[in-house]
């Protein structure tokens, strides 16, 4: 199965990072296991474009703007009417800008035609890659298949694991990964040429299992032969004009189910 890893020569990245609105940025199971929670952040980067004139622009990364994750389960029409009318009119909302964004990533590709099966093959394998450089501590294959925001987390935590060993495995899917939302954003509107960037979020749905392990080789964290169920919506983003440029891990962001949970005010 195809993979996107590049030399690390050849990749390109935002230059620049500020925090903005919330979105996960925190790593696979391994965070619900060992470790807390990592705040939800969306980064905001600076990246040099050049353009046919040969002219360096700098264009503003808007963070996580393929955003919309669509409810687990849709409200009951008899019970909540109102929530329910207001969910199908946001789902569909999302369809059609789903449906004309692809349309615009298609337009907008010199170098290589959209394929949402192709797409879908190496976005499982990124993910997975991911991960197991995560756990093993490859820096550089984490480098290669994250954006800066999510290298640059993964990184620090990495350096505060006391010399401890991880091991991640994954054990397949729940249910096949699944794309929700797709934008793409373009600095010439609808013209070919000029800058565009895609970002595709991708529901994974995913069994896997986390240990991690001190010096003498006992389990001090997670369990090796536990396996669980892990559910992420995992945002791809690439630079459509850049013909050096892959599909790559830029964050997370939380479902719904999530949000609301987390913004709930306990009773009294």
């Amino acid at each position: 199965m195809a993979t996107m890893r590049m030399a690390p020569s050849v990749l390109k990245r935002p230059l620049g990072m500020l925090i903005t609105s919330p979105v996960h940025q925190q790593p696979f199971l391994a965070s619900r296991i060992v470790l807390s929670q990592v705040p939800r952040t969306t980064l905001l980067g600076l990246r040099a474009y050049a353009t046919n004139q040969g002219k360096q622009v700098l264009l503003r990364d808007h963070g996580v703007f393929a955003n919309y994750v669509p409810p687990e389960q849709t409200p009951s029409m008899l019970s909540d009417f109102g929530r329910w009318r207001l969910t199908k009119w946001r789902n569909m909302k999302n369809n059609v800008q789903n449906l004309l964004s692809v349309g615009l990533i298609k337009y907008k590709s010199l170098y290589e035609k959209w394929n949402s099966r192709k797409f879908l093959a190496e976005a499982i394998e990124t993910y997975k890659d991911m991960n197991d450089a995560f756990a093993r501590g490859d820096r550089s294959i984490l480098e290669e298949v994250c954006l800066d925001s999510m290298y640059s987390n993964m990184k620090n935590q990495i350096k505060n694991r006391n010399n401890a060993r991880w091991e991640w495995k994954y054990h397949g899917d729940v249910e096949q990964p699944k794309i929700v939302c797709v934008r793409c954003l373009g600095s010439t509107g609808i013209s070919k040429h000029g800058f565009a960037i895609g970002q595709v979020t991708v529901k994974m749905f995913t069994k896997q299992s986390m240990a991690v392990y001190d010096k003498k080789n006992r389990v001090v964290g997670g369990d090796p032969n536990k396996i669980h169920n892990v559910l992420e919506y995992v945002v791809f983003q690439k630079t459509i004009s850049d013909p050096e440029d892959i599909w790559r891990i830029y964050g997370k962001v939380a479902a719904p189910e999530k949000l609301m949970s987390s913004h709930a005010t306990p009773a009294a």
